[in-house]
């Protein structure tokens, strides 16, 4: 019985080369079965499209969206190439505890100032409660942001303190 797709979405992709021992990083078309599990990706890389410059934004959209999903690896198994999660694409380091308070902070001054100023937040109730909704939220990741960045910091102050005995 053969499996039917049941959907598919744009995903990096990794190229190891290894006669130079390079790397590429493209975005492909993946398709997935209905399980979830890789089918089948675009031979080719992709490229956004659209029919209208509006269609073209929202493909350039989804484009951004695939840095929010692990960086697939095209590898050989039984002489069959597959697509693997490329674990080691993206470590954490000191900087991206902090990094990532200061984007939130950053992100929380745009909202107000780009859509908590606007006429309609203050005209349209229902608009006002989303907005509310998104400022909220986006302070709440800047408090566990904070929150992980010191325990993070703690841990390392303690395992510094611990070697200098």
């Amino acid at each position: 019985m053969e499996s039917k797709m049941s959907y598919w979405n744009y995903r990096v992709i990794r190229k190891h080369y290894k006669e130079s021992d390079t790397n590429t990083y493209q975005i492909h078309e993946v398709y997935y079965k209905e399980d979830g599990a890789i089918e089948g990706w675009t031979e080719s890389a992709v490229e956004p499209l659209g029919e209208t410059p509006d269609e073209l934004r929202e493909d350039i959209r989804f484009f951004m969206k695939v840095f929010q999903k692990p960086i697939l690896e095209e590898q050989v198994k039984n002489e069959k190439p597959i697509l693997v999660a490329d674990d080691n694409s993206q470590q954490i380091n000191e900087g991206h505890y902090f990094e990532l308070m200061d984007r939130a902070s950053v992100a929380v001054d745009y909202i107000y100032q780009f859509l908590g100023c606007h006429p309609l937040m203050r005209s349209e109730s229902r608009l006002h409660g989303l907005y509310q909704q998104a400022e909220k939220a986006l302070a709440e990741l800047y408090q566990e942001a904070g929150r992980l960045e010191y325990e993070h910091t703690e841990k390392s102050s303690l395992s510094v303190k611990g070697s200098d005995s």
